[in-house]
């Protein structure tokens, strides 16, 4: 339900709304300045020569930095939006009125124009690069722009205006600078990867350029306000209070625990579980975008004489690595942010999910990852989705062990960074842990840098199953089913025997009791 709320000049000329604005656009000034400055500089350093998967790293790195920069300086004082996108995005949500938000506008605006002008005139003149599509229609450019900026919004929604939130939102700017990091990488070179009204308003004034501009106005914009309908109505609007939530978690031990058919499926169809289910296919979607997208995108600025380059899997992994965090993270204190069957199949064997419950976790990650995929090579010109493939020189035992390994690191570190069983050395649950999805993330990244050019790296049978379904191509795919499930059920066993020894079992239906 939208929840817009007009306001009144009074609140929106208060003391405190004016310093709002002014830290708005000091943060944007900012972060446009050291974001279109990244991709001058690139262009300095390589005498204007084209865009490669190097300079799409280092551009969509500095993104990163310079809005985890710009949120936590401006979060105390305005929210740290830096985006008509967010801004409007909290309001749909009732989190902004729209005059104090049309005021943010014009800050955000303003200060993303006054970084493109200082960039122009610090460099001497220098051409400031507007974000233009490329490779696919300016209609396709919006669709492109509306999920990702979904992904964003959802993410602000997720980590800093969740009232479940509790610890998430210390960590919040890393994730909303990640996710627009590893957005930048799936899509930059097809829309831009702009998410940001502002990003692209500021270039276009300095440059005297307008063409196309629209596209980074209303897909923004869109994206912005879906995700606020979806994760206010879905998931804010569903909040309990703490005592509330543990009657409704013992409820759910109660009915893991019973023989009865019946109890089990109505458990599976209950509103918490519903939700969980929701989170996990919006979390994969999110993942495996990014992490296709970047493999799409790093192919499309190889040039072909180039053959031995490390730049592409390099970025494919900081892509990963970004996207895996944020889509833990925003999933957190809904259904525990597994974004994967080799997860959920290891929490299973371990009994913190019931066997019905993690199938429809499967089946709502199987579906994310297939609707990424398909979003992709529609919205793409018809790019070809890679699949997850091993090397030649590898036989399919090979790549099976190196899956296993791969997942077994994985999974061993969501067990070690945040033991689902709460009595365990009183270690709290891992959803609730944002440093923990902070190392999953970080895992991901370094496995795929160390094996991505061997096996391909998966570790997530969704991700790969997503990729072969549009594509069309299941070569080797019991690879990628049977290496992560032999990887995480040896994960779960060896936690559960050498780390914790003597714990008496705890079994629950829902994921919701492991993050405690």
């Amino acid at each position: 339900m939208v929840k817009l709320a007009f306001g009144s000049l009074g609140d929106s000329f208060s003391a405190a709304s004016l310093k709002a604005y002014v830290a708005e656009f000091i943060a944007t000034l900012l972060f446009v300045f050291a974001g279109v400055g990244s991709a001058i500089a690139y262009s300095q350093l390589t005498k204007g020569g084209a865009l490669d998967p190097a300079g799409l790293v280092a551009i969509a790195i500095a993104h990163a930095f310079a809005l985890f920069v710009g949120v936590s300086m401006a979060a105390n004082v305005s929210g740290g939006h830096l985006n008509p996108a967010v801004t409007f995005g909290l309001a749909v949500g009732g989190h902004i009125t729209i005059l104090t938000g049309i005021f943010y506008w014009v800050a955000q605006l303003l200060g993303a124009s006054v970084a493109c002008l200082l960039l122009q005139y610090v460099t001497h003149g220098q051409a400031i690069p507007t974000h233009g599509v490329s490779g696919i229609n300016e209609i396709e450019g919006v669709v492109m722009e509306i999920v990702i900026t979904f992904a964003l919004v959802y993410t602000v929604y997720a980590t800093a205006a969740d009232p479940k939130k509790g610890s998430l939102g210390t960590i919040a700017p890393i994730a909303i600078g990640f996710i627009v990091g590893a957005n930048i990488l799936a899509a930059g070179p097809f829309s831009g990867g702009s998410m940001n009204p502002a990003r692209s308003f500021g270039p276009a004034v300095a440059a005297g350029n307008f063409a196309g501009n629209w596209v980074y106005w209303v897909g923004p914009l869109i994206g912005g306000g879906l995700a606020g309908l979806v994760y206010g109505d879905v998931f804010i609007a569903s909040y309990q209070p703490v005592g509330q939530q543990d009657e409704e978690r013992r409820s759910c031990a109660m009915a893991s625990t019973s023989n009865n058919l019946l109890v089990h499926l109505k458990h599976c169809f209950s509103p918490p579980s519903l939700r969980s289910y929701l989170a996990e296919f919006i979390s994969t979607f999110l993942f495996v975008f990014t992490a296709v997208g970047s493999a799409i995108s790093a192919r499309m600025l190889t040039t072909p004489d180039v053959t031995t380059s490390a730049s592409p899997l390099v970025a494919t992994a900081v892509a990963q690595a970004f996207g895996l965090f944020a889509a833990v993270l925003i999933a957190a204190d809904v259904s525990g942010g597994h974004v994967n069957p080799a997860v959920t199949f290891a929490y299973a064997i371990g009994g913190h999910i019931g066997v019905p419950s993690a199938i429809f976790y499967w089946a709502s990650q199987l579906l994310g990852a297939t609707m990424a995929c398909l979003s992709l090579n529609l919205f793409s010109a018809g790019e070809e989705v890679p699949t997850t493939r091993i090397a030649v020189a590898m036989t399919g035992f090979g790549g099976a062990v190196m899956e296993g390994v791969l997942t077994f690191l994985l999974v061993y570190t969501v067990h070690v960074v945040g033991d689902p069983r709460s009595s365990c050395g009183g270690k709290r649950g891992f959803a609730a842990t944002a440093l923990g999805a902070l190392a999953v993330g970080l895992t991901e990244g370094a496995c795929v840098l160390a094996a991505g050019s061997m096996s391909g790296a998966s570790m997530n049978p969704a991700r790969s199953f997503g990729a072969a379904v549009v594509s069309g191509r299941f070569k080797n795919q019991a690879v990628y089913w049977a290496g992560p499930m032999i990887g995480a059920a040896v994960a779960a066993l060896v936690y559960q025997i050498m780390a914790c020894p003597g714990v008496a079992e705890s079994r629950h239906g829902n994921v919701e009791a492991v993050v405690v």
